[in-house]
This record gives C-alpha cells, structure tokens and sequence, in this order.
C-alpha cells in the first residue's frame, strides 16, 4: 500500500474511532445518570409506601380508607413502571408536575388515575414546578385529598424532586472536536471534487476522501439530530449537511472518473462532408481511435 492511501486509512480510521467514542461516551453517560436516578426514585417511592401502610387510619371512614389503599397499589404500580419526569434544565433537584414528554410525577399519576387530570392539566399549565405545600391552595386539591385519605403532608412525601443532567446538555468537548476534524476533512475533499469532469478523472483518492469522511459526518449528524437540546441539535444539523454534500460530490467524483475511462478506451469523431460535382452530396466522415 503507498504511503498516500495508509495516510488516507488511518486517517478516516482515526475519525471514525473518535466519533464513535465520543457519541458512545456520551450516550453511556445519560443512561448512567437515567439510571441511577430511576434506582433513587424507587427507593424514595419504597420508603413512602411503607411510611403510608404504617400509619393508624382507624380514624377515616371505609371509604376513605378503601380509596387510600388503591392510591397505595397504584404508586406501587407507578415506581415499578418507572415512567418518571426529567429534569432536563433546571439546575438542581426540582420538582415537575409533567415533563416535555408527558410523563407524570407521582401525586400527578394519582390524581389523574383517579379521573381528575384537569387538576393535572392546570398545575402542569400554572404551577409545574411548584412544591406540594405550595399547592395547598390550588382548586379541587384538598378535596382530593380528603377524599383518597391523603393528607398535604403526606403527598407532600410522596412528591419528589428530579435532579439534573447538565453535563449532558450541551455537546461535550470531543463531539464539537470530531464535528471540526471530520467536517474540515469533508470540506477539504467537496473543494478537491467541486470541479470539472474532466479534471477529475484522474483523483479516484478525493472522491473516497469524500465519501469516507462525508459518511463519518453523517454518523455523528443522526446521533445528535432529535435530541431535546438545541444545541446539539443545531450542530447534528451541520454534520448531515456537510456529510451529505462531500459524499455527493464523492460519489459525482467516482461517476466522473468511470465516465472518463470509458470515453477514453474508444472515441468516435463524425465530420460533416459536402462533395462537389454536378450534384452536391452530403455526408460523414468517421474517424474511431481506440
């Protein structure tokens, strides 16, 4: 192999090992922190369960009682689906009534597992973040609870916060770092092969310098186009584009040179021919050169 194709080699092989490190370092971290954030909110949920099963409720009626044993089943029900909010940009532990994906916090499933999500719907609308005892004002609420066997302190426990993801937020250094090694590659090679035809006859490299750096541009584009962050967003948006124009003018590179040899293995040449005489005849003259 020359020395320009093990250059060419190692250097899309260097790309591709960094993007996919950097997207696999990325990805891995969220689902660390997804994780151990779900373990901590099921043992938040636990412990508030065993808290409401050991309380005296001799002093509600059979109905109330009977209304706070579901709302118990149906926490229980709640952490083992696991289908928590996320704190995706309020710094520190908050709260969320409902997330930007619709999923409930635990007093909100209940309550809305009960046929009340207009309480649901006006909380998340007016007061999303707000703290249970903060709530104690809203409309329909105490009636609720009242209702289910429930006091504010009690939902008040059963309300948790959501911690944060900041470091996952915004592309991390070695993405933004593979976007400008990779992108500069597939810029470099779209100026190469933004020519003539017939100039690019002879650079078959260019036009796999293209497509293979192009390609890499691609891969980091979709892992980052539909992510919830705008900034990642934004630069996921930037790798397609340039990954798909290198890889498209790779590809004209690769059609250019095909084209060129075939028109190059055999050429015919027609010229028009007038012969005199009392008659004037006209025709072609053929002149194939292989």
């Amino acid at each position: 192999m020359s020395t320009r194709w093990s250059v060419l080699a190692v250097g899309l092989l260097a790309c591709t090992l960094l993007g996919w490190q950097v997207l696999g370092a990325d990805r891995i971290g969220r689902r660390s922190f997804e994780a151990r954030e779900a373990a901590r909110l099921r043992r938040h949920f636990a412990v508030v369960e065993r808290e409401l099963l050991g309380r005296d409720v001799s002093g509600l009626s059979p109905a109330q009682r009977a209304a706070r044993a579901e709302q118990v089943r149906l926490l229980r029900r709640y952490a083992a689906e696991g289908r928590f909010p996320r704190n995706e940009y309020l710094p520190g532990q908050v709260p969320f009534f409902r997330d930007n994906r619709g999923n409930l916090c635990a007093m909100a499933f209940l309550i809305a597992a009960s046929g009340r999500g207009d309480i649901v719907d006006h909380v998340a609308r007016t007061r999303n973040n707000a703290y249970v005892p903060a709530l104690a004002d809203e409309p329909g609420l105490a009636a609720w609870l009242d209702r289910h066997g429930l006091t504010l302190a009690e939902a008040a426990r059963i309300q948790p916060a959501y911690g944060d993801s900041p470091t996952y937020d915004n592309p991390n250094t070695g993405y933004v770092a593979a976007t400008i090694g990779v992108g500069g590659l597939s810029a470099l090679s779209m100026v190469w092969n933004a020519r003539s035809m017939d100039r690019l006859a002879g650079h078959r490299t260019r036009a796999l310098v293209g497509l293979g750096a192009g390609a890499v541009n691609l891969a980091l584009g979709l892992a980052y186009v539909g992510r919830e962050s705008n900034s990642k967003q934004a630069l996921g948006v930037v790798n397609l584009a340039v990954g798909a124009g290198a890889m498209i003018l790779g590809a004209r590179a690769l059609s250019a040179k095909r084209h060129a040899q075939i028109a190059g293995s055999a050429r015919l040449r027609l010229t028009p021919v007038v012969t005199g005489g009392t008659t004037l005849r006209f025709g072609f003259a053929g002149h194939l050169r292989f």
